[in-house]
């Protein structure tokens, strides 16, 4: 019995190194690419975080980012608002930085860091929007057409993005010009009420991109997994509009954008792929607001759908027991996306540890 066990522990051990000694040459092979041969591709990374999360989820969204077989051309990270901001010394780059070395410390990580990252201070708090409110003005004001078709990738702080996600958004993008592409997305009740009861619901109910075996269009795209959008899907009003809302509304970021782009009939499309992002979130921040406040997210999803009631497109509509689920991809493409994800994350384990 002890022989077999030796054997068994043996063969594990065997099989762990050479994923490993792999994983180790991967990782090497496309830093040394991703920094020696540098070169970006047309698409902003815009997100924002707060303090609770600067020092310990934001640093392992931006490193998934700086890890990407494709990198962008630049990546925000907006702050507000600035007078809350300045009080905390330990809001800036070199913390961020240091952050980061903290689990993986990299010269070529360093210096992409350095290159790329930036943050911007922003007056007005506009909440979650504030992932994509100011970059959207900023590019609305700026005189040159090719400034509305700036691609840029919308993203959560609390996930750690899988190095295809910028590749793979890209390229459907540039495909569908005139769509918002995502990885992970939901369709929208006709009563405007948010969610489904039981599981199998949910499963039809929430579209994950792993699970696709072809696009499928949703309502509502979700920015935790990342999408892209231009400039030139929105005007002024998502912006302008969004002082004239109640602060639950304001905090439901995902509607409020989905809800501007309905109005101007721009399709929200969630593609497939092989791999899901890691969530890394460790302070539930929206939660612990509504509590504070003594809102649900319940109460905020609803008001917002139904703020938007006559823009929602009602060939979209949810319909139960699976009548017009995506469909899904098969078995043997299941298996093969399973053991990529088991190897992304067993990578994760590896280098960054359990958390």
């Amino acid at each position: 019995m002890n022989i077999i066990k030796y054997f068994i522990l043996s063969s594990c051990r065997r099989v762990l190194l050479r994923i490993l000694r792999w994983l180790s040459i991967y990782r090497l092979v496309v830093f040394h690419l991703n920094y020696c041969c540098f070169h970006s591709a047309n698409i902003i990374v815009s997100l924002t975080s707060t303090p609770q999360r600067f020092h310990y989820e934001l640093p392992f969204t931006i490193h998934s980012l700086l890890s990407q077989t494709i990198l962008p051309k630049e990546i925000r990270i907006y702050l507000s608002p600035t007078i809350t901001i300045i009080k905390n010394k330990n809001l800036t780059l070199n913390h961020l930085k240091m952050y980061i070395k903290k689990f993986h410390s990299s010269i070529i990580i360093e210096k992409l860091f350095d290159k790329l990252v930036r943050i911007y201070f922003e007056d007005e708090d506009y909440g979650p929007a504030t992932k994509f409110l100011p970059i959207l003005k900023e590019f609305h004001l700026l005189p040159t057409n090719s400034s509305k078709l700036q691609a840029i990738m919308i993203c959560d702080d609390d996930h750690y993005y899988h190095p295809h996600t910028i590749s793979l958004l890209l390229k459907y993008s540039d495909k569908y010009k005139n769509s918002i592409i995502g990885l992970r997305g939901w369709r929208i009740r006709d009563d405007l009420t948010w969610g489904v009861s039981s599981r199998e619901e949910l499963a039809y109910h929430i579209i994950e991109s792993f699970r696709l075996s072809e696009i499928y269009r949703v309502g509502i795209v979700t920015a935790n997994h990342a999408y892209i959008i231009r400039p030139s899907f929105f005007d002024s009003h998502i912006y302008l509009d969004f002082k004239q809302v109640s602060d639950d509304i304001r905090r439901v970021d995902d509607i409020w954008l989905n809800g501007h782009a309905s109005k101007r009939n721009i399709t929200r499309l969630v593609i497939p792929t092989c791999c899901f992002s890691i969530s890394v979130t460790k302070t539930h921040e929206l939660e612990n607001y509504f509590n504070k406040h003594q809102f649900t997210r319940l109460v905020a999803n609803n008001n917002a759908l139904k703020w938007f009631n006559k823009s929602w497109e009602k060939d979209l509509w949810y319909k139960f027991y699976g009548q017009n689920r995506p469909k899904d991809c098969n078995w043997w493409i299941k298996i093969y996306r399973q053991w990529i994800n088991i190897i992304l994350r067993l990578k994760f384990i590896i280098y960054v540890g359990f958390i």
